[in-house]
């Protein structure tokens, strides 16, 4: 069983300068301290022309129903791993990720996109949830689709105040 999940956020700012965001250590560590991480680790490998690769060590408090906290306990800790390519002959960049949840019977991978669009940028999120816990599998996932939503939105929050700056 699985769930797919997607988010868009948009910036008034060209591509180069989200990925420039999305890629700056500080930003990563502030971000994930933000959406609620603790004991966050952040490290930003840049490979030069050849983008980056982000992996971000975090405890989550598991905001989920009393049935699932016996499959992953009071905390979550996840490791997430971004692997951003070069930015495109347009000026585009795109990334694979994957978070392992530890612990918890849980992954997501997933893609996302820096596109250029009108005036501004397009960071778009889709990946799949899938939780190998027989017959709550699919709550666990509908619980992490809707924590992924706020997260976007606080995401979206932090990363125009950033931009801003």
């Amino acid at each position: 069983m699985s769930k797919k999940i997607s988010g868009e956020l948009r910036f008034d700012a060209e591509p180069a300068r989200v990925y420039a965001m999305v890629s700056d250590q500080a930003y990563v560590q502030d971000k994930n301290e933000r959406t609620g991480g603790e004991n966050v680790e952040a490290a930003v490998t840049d490979n030069g022309a050849d983008g980056c690769v982000i992996v971000v060590s975090r405890d989550l408090p598991a905001e989920i129903p009393s049935f699932a906290k016996k499959f992953v306990g009071e905390q979550i800790s996840t490791t997430q791993t971004d692997n951003w390519g070069p930015a495109d002959p347009s000026g585009n960049y795109a990334a694979k990720f994957h978070v392992d949840f530890g612990q918890a019977p849980m992954v997501i991978d997933g893609t996302m996109s820096i596109t250029a669009e009108g005036t501004g940028t397009v960071l778009r999120v889709e990946a799949e949830v899938k939780a190998s816990v027989p017959f709550v599998g699919g709550k666990l996932e509908g619980v992490a689709a809707e924590q992924f939503d706020r997260a976007v939105k606080k995401e979206q929050e932090i990363g125009s105040e950033w931009l801003s700056r």
